[in-house]
């Protein structure tokens, strides 16, 4: 039974490819999506093996004293789960970590973790913006799942779903992304005019892009991207956000050189899809007791005061020799919460 939930954010540096496989659509290559909506979402699975490889890459291959490596590989797998040694091969390089955790474990060949990851949802999406550059873009189902999930978590916030029932796009009270045209508020958004209104002063959208700000930068936080996540959040229509996330995402044609000749290889073109740099998503993090009957077994609060060491830079997904999938965290702690709700 899971005991704790906390939201992990996680905000692309670089753009993210998180693939389905090989399909026979447009591209050949598309990333993962939610199947009933079509928003674009990172699987559980992939997103725990890469949180995982991260913490080993800073708890266990950086750690100079080999005890304490020790000590953090056997926490790291008490936390996401053992399997009768399978680690990566430079964890395995490192003190003959294999046998060390068979001789550890050695009344369990394997047991499962005492964390549990959820699929990663998209909550902004980077559109660009004939002013302001680019604007982040949501939509109300996207924020009602968003409230949903944070209300698993035990978060209150000052908006709540029934703020997002209308079918009127808004956008906040001090947005920059606006061009006023005869008295219209509008927006340019990739090749589509899109009329606006702008929020009230503390309204809910303004209420939205604040905590957002906030929790994913700090409420004292004055850098231009804490300050423009504060103002150019736009609210779409839940059908305009599918189309701009379906449409407007990277897809980039890739293909392989012939070394004899230095010409392109026959029947290597291909095309890759990417989420682009900037877009937000979020994960819900659940912890439990260790499942084990050991004498130091972990408790659920052990398990987060743990996870809190998360590092704040992961690479998730294919293509991390060319720079993709770098990808910022921001993991909301019990006591963040508790400067919020001050």
């Amino acid at each position: 039974m899971y005991k704790n939930a906390r939201p992990l954010f996680l905000i692309c540096e670089t753009p993210l490819h998180v693939g389905s496989g090989s399909d026979l659509g447009i591209v050949d290559l598309p990333i993962q999506r939610e199947r009933h909506t079509n928003f674009p979402k990172i699987e559980a699975s992939s997103l725990k093996g890469a949180l995982r490889e991260a913490f080993e890459s800073k708890l266990v291959l950086s750690e100079k004293d080999d005890s304490k490596a020790k000590s953090n590989l056997i926490t790291i797998n008490k936390a996401f789960g053992y399997d009768d040694g399978e680690l990566g091969f430079d964890v395995k390089k490192r003190f003959s970590a294999k046998e060390f955790l068979k001789e550890t474990f050695k009344e369990n060949s394997q047991f499962s973790g005492c964390i549990s990851i959820t699929d990663a949802r998209l909550l902004l999406f980077p559109v660009k913006s004939l002013y302001g550059v680019f604007a982040w873009i949501t939509c109300p189902r996207v924020i009602k799942k968003f409230i949903a999930d944070l209300e698993l978590a035990r978060i209150t916030t000052s908006f709540s779903a029934d703020d997002f029932n209308t079918e009127e796009d808004k956008t906040t009270s001090k947005a920059e992304i606006l061009k006023n045209n005869n008295s219209k508020q509008q927006a340019y958004l990739e090749e589509f005019v899109f009329t606006l209104t702008k929020d009230t002063a503390n309204g809910n959208v303004d209420k939205l892009a604040k905590w957002l700000k906030e929790n994913i930068f700090s409420a004292t936080d004055t850098s231009y991207w804490a300050t423009k996540m504060e103002k150019d959040i736009i609210i779409l229509s839940d059908e305009n956000f599918r189309d701009f996330v379906t449409l407007a995402t990277e897809v980039i044609t890739r293909t392989k050189i012939n070394n004899e000749t230095g010409t392109v290889q026959q029947g290597a073109l291909f095309s890759e899809e990417y989420l682009p740099a900037e877009s937000v998503m979020y994960s819900l993090v659940m912890f439990s007791d260790e499942f084990s009957s050991r004498e130091d077994r972990m408790t659920a609060a052990d398990v987060k005061t743990f996870f809190e060491e998360i590092p704040n830079i992961v690479q998730i997904g294919g293509n991390a020799t060319l720079g993709k999938g770098i990808v910022r965290t921001k993991f909301l702690t019990e006591k963040e919460k508790e400067v919020e709700n001050a």
